[in-house]
């Protein structure tokens, strides 16, 4: 088939399949996001749910800090910017003693820690490192 081939002309082939093959090998890599920078900051959101309409929390998540409890009304949330090795820390209890209390943390909109009790437990704890 490439007998009639001039040498020149075999050469020019060869060049063009290696091209398509190095192409097709760059388009694998960018569609399975090989080129994409690494962020190092993740989208964390957390959340409380308490009967009883309010809730008393505790908050360390970098920047973020409430070291004292704090009254909040329920469903309670805050999404904040978090770098990546990070140690977060989220604390709740339900002053009326009734019913359920929920914390969870979601790290770029999937879940990533949850906890639920019912009363007569007073309080929950959601804690991790951001990966």
């Amino acid at each position: 088939m490439f007998n009639n081939l001039s040498n020149s002309q075999k050469t020019a082939i060869q060049v063009v399949f290696v091209l398509a093959l190095v192409g097709g090998a760059i388009a694998l890599l960018i569609s399975l996001g090989a080129t994409k920078p690494k962020s190092d900051t993740r989208r964390v959101r957390f959340e409380v749910q308490a009967s009883g309409g309010f809730a008393m929390i505790t908050l360390q998540a970098g920047e973020v800090n409430i070291p004292d409890p704090k009254t909040v009304s329920v469903p309670w949330t805050q999404t904040v910017k978090i770098k990546s090795g990070t140690t977060v820390y989220l604390t709740a209890s339900n002053p009326t003693a009734t019913g359920e209390l929920s914390c969870t943390i979601t790290l770029d909109n999937a879940d990533w820690k949850a906890e639920q009790t019912s009363a007569p437990k007073n309080g929950v704890a959601c804690a991790g490192i951001v990966p």
